[in-house]
């Protein structure tokens, strides 16, 4: 399959900005700012959506290059779109975790990720960004795995309507491309330099106002390309990211067409490549942990009064834990299941029964216990029965390294089990 070609003026519109002192935007810059803020110790988080706790958000907001005007003292996450896009690249760039081994979650720094992180250039540091947030984060809890296409789809019509001296540069009210898109992915365009946007003062009482929009050269050009390049890939999941340690742009020319295929942004990335000779190296993944080894203990609970301490070897599948949860609780096994956890970079992951039909979960019975990287502290909703929808709250209260062997265990109970079937 032939790549998509770059047109003059596109390639005078990389190689402007490749020529720049610094990348577009003030992602990068912002970025840092907010590693440099998280620190040793990390943030609060809330336990539930893992955002950073509300009190911490107008402190963070003012961290910005541009801080946003927010009328608001005690607004949400979302009412912060700038900090809320920062947010979800930390996670997808694996550069911040959850820490749930205290009271109240952290959101902390991984070293490993970190160190990665800072033998980047700025250049090579704003594209595996750039990658984070278009290929990953726009895929987030997609079923589908169409939400990247329409997500790219959504920005590049959106800075079309945006276009300097196009007549419409003003905010429109309503706009239906903003309520598609959302305030964050809006901030993000800002943040990576594809949108120029003035800001209404702030009002008490009012969040985040644009008084106008301009589209840049760069986003014009870099979301025309990109959509281009969804037009030749086949939308599958991207399994290695660009080449690892690529040494010069040449070296993407060795990559098969099959290869070009695996993502949208692998495609674009190889057709662009050459336009920035600084950008030779990227971030990479997080490096493959051993499974645990040991006995996991877990409290299971229905309802508020009801609940079984239970300990499970973590050789243990997940299919292994429903069969005994319901057991433990004298349900049948007569009806299906699916278990939902956050995990540690607060991404939603659900495993299906392996009975499910037509499912993109993972099953149950392919991960174990001990492969899922579940850590103390951690939440896992079993979900029993979509007709009488059945939720057990699943939390591991311990893990242990010296206990490896022995069978599924009962250590506690407390209360009487409901009768499945009234």
């Amino acid at each position: 399959m032939a790549n998509f070609q770059l047109t003059d003026a596109d390639r005078a519109v990389f190689s402007a900005v490749a020529a720049a002192k610094a990348p577009p935007g003030t992602i990068v810059s912002d970025f840092e700012a907010l590693l440099s803020y998280l620190g040793a110790d990390g943030l609060p988080v809330s336990p539930k959506e893992c955002e950073f706790a509300i009190a911490r958000l107008p402190e963070l907001n003012s961290l910005l290059t541009y801080p946003v005007p927010i009328g608001l003292s005690r607004g949400r996450q979302a009412s912060y779109p700038h900090v809320d896009g920062l947010h979800l690249l930390l996670r997808f760039s694996r550069l911040g975790r959850i820490d749930r081994s205290r009271s109240t979650p952290r959101m902390v720094l991984d070293t490993a990720m970190l160190a990665k992180w800072q033998l980047l250039n700025p250049t090579e540091q704003y594209f595996s960004l750039l990658e984070r947030w278009w290929h990953l984060a726009d895929g987030e809890n997609d079923l589908w795995g169409s939400a990247a296409g329409r997500f790219a789809e959504y920005r590049h019509d959106f800075l079309k309507r945006k276009r300097p001296h196009s007549g419409v540069s003003k905010q429109e009210s309503p706009d239906p491309l903003s309520y598609l898109l959302g305030s964050r992915q809006i901030a993000l365009m800002q943040l990576f330099g594809l949108l120029d946007i003035e800001s209404e003062a702030a009002v008490v009482g009012r969040g985040w106002k644009i008084k106008r929009m301009a589209a840049t050269r760069w986003g014009l050009s870099a979301s025309a390309t990109y959509l281009k390049a969804s037009g030749y890939s086949t939308g599958a999941l991207l399994e290695r990211l660009l080449v690892p340690s690529v040494e010069n742009s040449a070296a993407t020319e060795e990559l098969s067409d099959a290869d070009a295929g695996l993502s949208p942004f692998y495609s674009w990335a190889k057709v662009v490549l050459p336009s920035f000779p600084a950008w030779r190296n990227i971030l990479g993944g997080v490096d493959a942990v051993e499974p645990f080894r040991g006995s996991m203990t877990f409290k299971v609970s229905l309802g508020q009064s009801v609940w079984r301490r239970i300990v499970m070897p973590a050789a243990s599948s997940f299919e292994d834990l429903a069969e005994f949860i319901l057991d433990t609780f004298e349900f049948d096994d007569e009806h299906l299941y699916q278990f939902r956890y956050q995990d540690e970079y607060a991404s939603l992951r659900m495993l299906a029964d392996p009975r499910c039909s037509d499912v993109y979960d993972d099953c149950a019975d392919e991960v174990t216990l001990g492969e899922a990287g579940l850590l103390p502290g951690q939440l896992v909703e079993f979900r029993y029965d979509f007709g009488d929808n059945w939720r057990f709250k699943v939390l591991l209260e311990k893990r242990d390294a010296s206990e490896g062997g022995g069978k599924p265990e009962v250590l506690a109970e407390h209360g009487k089990a409901p009768q499945q079937y009234q």
